[in-house]
């Protein structure tokens, strides 16, 4: 299967994910991608440079995936251990050759530039991992002055960025930080409605191209990992439902194409889990009525975040009607009966079935005659497929070690 993908649009929508981690503090990877920019505008840099400074600006946190490391980052100017997330964030996008061009940048976005000088890398990553340090740091220190808007702390981020030139960031770049910010514009972009238009700017100026499945995966493969990583808990939780929703299509008679969106759809489905704060996902009771409400927006984030990606219109639809139930009683649309496509049905069945056989912090992993007692109940209650649990029960064993990457 080949998509043609706009690989800006895919940037933009899947940078939303990475925003929701910071729960209260939205926007972060857009307001130091536009940032960026515009200190880019006074440096010597060609376009190509910079739509890829603006890729890895908008990247440049995919190796946070906690509420707890992202307030560490915005609150700690300098935090000792953000060197964490680089070396993830860089082992992520290595992983995937749409994206890996970007991972040295990422590798290298706490370093101080005084350390860059002892290093053997080229020019250009050394300027563009730099450039997001200083825009990075240039917003963490806006969200610390706790101010209504952020033009209001001009003066105080200018002159702290200042201080740190020759040390923490290279000269030239501060000297370009100090003539985009010197405009009012560049503050008053960083709202959320300007910001959202000048990165659309960016976006529609994309150009498509054919992408082959395995590259989709692999993209795909990169946010499954870092929702995955957010709850020790929920370890390969995507990476499980993935690969048991494309067996059940092909056990159940849909296309080669259909099944491999359906793995698509499995590694993104929860992608709206990020914006979960930890201590809910991680509660080792029952969810209060509060929480559970919470918990409930996750399927709706993951749907606002992939519905603008043209070509994954389908993948889409079936994330946001995951935790859908035939009877009408399940969220985010209440959709019901015939309205919830027969994809979406495999994939709401693969997620209940993995999530049962996989150890969680209010219960141990469940054995098969445990889960199918669940499920049937399920049934009964017209919150699932009948039909899609009769073909698990067929394939049970193949069907348990999919789910929990067990071999035979």
């Amino acid at each position: 299967m080949s998509t043609k993908i706009n690989l800006r649009q895919v940037v933009f929508s899947l940078s939303r994910a990475l925003d929701l981690v910071g729960v209260d503090d939205m926007h972060h990877g857009k307001r130091v991608a536009f940032m960026a920019y515009a200190c880019s505008q006074h440096l010597p840099m060609d376009n190509h440079e910079r739509d890829t400074l603006i890729q890895a600006a908008m990247l440049h946190d995919c190796g946070v995936s906690n509420t707890n490391t992202h307030s560490k980052l915005v609150k700690e100017f300098d935090w000792n251990c953000s060197q964490i997330h680089c070396k993830v964030g860089e082992q992520l996008l290595s992983s995937c050759p749409v994206f890996s061009h970007l991972a040295p940048v990422i590798a290298y976005h706490h370093t101080h530039w005084k350390r860059l000088q002892d290093l053997d890398i080229p020019n250009v990553i050394e300027r563009d991992s730099n450039l997001i340090f200083l825009v990075d740091r240039v917003d963490a220190l806006i969200a610390q002055q706790n101010m209504p808007e952020p033009i209001m702390a001009k003066k105080i981020v200018r002159e702290k960025i200042k201080s740190y030139r020759g040390t923490l960031f290279s000269p030239e770049l501060v000297e370009s930080f100090l003539k985009a910010s010197n405009l009012s514009a560049f503050w008053l972009t960083l709202e959320s409605e300007p910001l959202y238009d000048m990165l659309r700017g960016w976006v529609a100026g994309g150009q498509d191209q054919m992408i082959d499945f395995d590259s989709l995966r692999s993209i795909a493969q990169i946010f499954a990992k870092i929702v995955d990583a957010k709850s020790p808990f929920t370890v390969e939780h995507s990476q499980g439902v993935a690969r048991l929703a494309k067996q059940l299509a092909h056990w159940d008679g849909q296309s080669a194409e259909v099944a491999d969106k359906l793995e698509l759809a499995g590694l993104l489905h929860d992608l709206g889990k990020l914006r979960i704060p930890d201590e809910i996902l991680d509660k080792p009771d029952k969810l209060n009525e509060m929480e559970f409400s919470v918990m409930q927006g996750h399927s709706f984030e993951s749907h606002y975040i992939l519905k603008d990606i043209a070509g994954l219109e389908e993948v889409a639809l079936w994330c946001s009607q995951h935790h859908e139930k035939i009877n009408g009683s399940g969220y985010p649309f209440k959709s019901e009966g015939d309205e919830i496509s027969r994809p979406s049905r495999i994939l709401a069945v693969a997620d209940v079935f993995q999530a049962l056989a996989q150890k969680r912090p209010y219960r141990g992993s469940l054995q098969l005659e445990d889960i199918f007692t669940i499920m049937d109940n399920m049934v009964q209650s017209g919150n699932i497929d009948a039909s899609l649990v009769n073909l698990i029960r067929e394939h049970e064993k193949e069907c348990y070690q999919i789910a929990l990457f067990e071999s035979d």
